[in-house]
Formats: structure tokens, C-alpha cells, sequence
């Protein structure tokens, strides 16, 4: 008896260690970061013919605030995420924009320059509601617990507002002119996305394969994107 009470005390401590191992297993288990929201700060700009001497300026910019819903694929490195956000993009240009029977553009010059002093700033502002997806690939994490991401999407957009805006200074004061409701643009528009990462930040790119304008209502033009993005939840 005294020596089955000994046994018994020797391999209480190997159960115990074995638990304890055990259960960290499963505590420190690999989880992968959701990345729900996603802001996208992008350089934006259209890719185009320049017909009438029509150009664009290479200081366009404009911002994506999405959230995805990240579904893991049997606890892999791989996830599919559909999403729902707003895409907003700010196009600077040197013409004046004409809608008469189909938009077209006259460059800014000394027969179309405003009377009323020097313009300042004019761009074409394009505003959507964006549905993407993307299929997301990580790395394993490293020895801070974050990874290297790719994903691969793709996203259709609904416009919900385009209008022009046109800042004219001269010596007595700042003039604001701008002018929405244009039917000429597309409605919709999609295209294939990327997004290339480390932990909470990512470039992105983005090309749009439908034109900006309608067929036949403006010139030939696509858009396109590159971008910084902070991911986070």
C-alpha cells in the first residue's frame, strides 16, 4: 500500500504538467485578425486620350472607408470577405467641362479663361457606393504576431453624386462655382482590386474596366487608383 501511494504521487505531477501543456495548445491557438474596416487615402486619376487637348492633373486624390465580414475558410490561412463602404475620388483637370448633348472638355486658355479672375482649383468629384469582395491570403504570423496579407477582389460601385468645382481668385475675393446632377456619367462602375500588406497597413490598386462616361457621351476614360490602407477589428 505505502508503495502504491508513492507511485501515485510520482505521476501526479507528469498529469498535471500534461494538462497545463495541453491547455496552452488550445489558448495560443492560431487566430487570423478579421480586418473588418478598411480606410483606403488613394491617389486617383483616369486614364485617358487627352481628345481637344483635354488633361488631367497628377494631384488627384480620394478615400474608400469599407467593412468587410471576413469568413474563414476551415480555419486556413485563406478567407473570403464580402464588404459594403463609400468611395469617394477628386479628379483636378486644366478644361472647362461642357455637358451639350454629351459632356466634352475645352482646355482653359485666353478664349475660355473666366473674366472674373484666375482659377485656382478645378476638379470633377465622383462619389459611389461600393460593394467589394476579396479573397484574402496570410501568412503565418511572425514573431509579433502579425503576417503578411494579399488579397484578391473585385468591386462594383453605384454613383450617387457628380459635380464639378471651380475655385476663381482675384484681388478682392475667392468665387466658388459648382454644378452637379450630370447624366453622362456612368451609373455604375467595377473592376479588379489588390491589397498587399503587413499588420494594420496595406497598398492597394484598383482599375476600373467601364468607362467614366457613358458609351458614346463623353470621352473614352478610365479610372484607376493606388492607394495607402489602414485595416483594423
Amino acid at each position: 500500500m505505502k508503495n502504491l501511494s508513492i507511485l501515485l504521487l510520482m505521476l501526479l505531477p507528469s498529469s498535471y504538467l500534461f494538462g497545463q501543456e495541453k491547455e496552452k495548445k488550445i489558448k495560443f491557438d492560431f487566430r487570423v485578425p478579421k480586418d473588418r474596416i478598411a480606410i483606403d487615402l488613394n491617389f486617383c486619376n483616369w486614364i485617358h486620350n487627352g481628345d481637344n487637348g483635354f488633361q488631367t492633373k497628377w494631384y488627384g486624390r480620394g478615400i474608400n472607408v469599407y467593412y468587410y465580414y471576413d469568413i474563414q475558410i476551415k480555419k486556413s490561412r485563406f478567407s473570403i470577405a464580402p464588404g459594403l463602404g463609400f468611395s469617394s475620388s477628386n479628379i483636378y483637370h486644366n478644361s472647362l467641362l461642357i455637358d451639350t448633348n454629351g459632356i466634352s472638355f475645352t482646355p482653359l486658355g485666353p478664349n475660355t479663361k473666366p473674366t472674373d479672375g484666375d482659377v485656382k482649383n478645378n476638379k470633377i468629384s465622383l462619389n459611389y457606393i461600393d460593394i467589394p469582395f476579396e479573397l484574402r491570403i496570410r501568412t503565418k504570423p511572425d514573431k509579433h504576431d502579425n503576417m503578411v496579407k494579399f488579397a484578391f477582389g473585385f468591386k462594383v460601385g453605384f454613383r450617387v453624386d457628380a459635380h464639378t468645382k471651380m475655385r476663381i481668385k482675384n484681388d478682392q475675393e475667392n468665387k466658388v462655382y459648382k454644378e452637379a446632377r450630370f447624366p453622362d456619367f456612368n451609373v455604375v462602375r467595377c473592376g479588379p482590386t489588390l491589397r498587399i500588406g503587413y499588420s494594420a497597413f496595406n497598398v492597394t490598386a484598383y482599375y476600373g474596366v467601364l468607362g467614366v462616361f457613358k458609351n458614346g457621351r463623353g470621352p473614352a476614360a478610365n479610372e484607376f487608383a493606388v492607394g495607402i490602407s489602414f485595416n483594423g477589428l
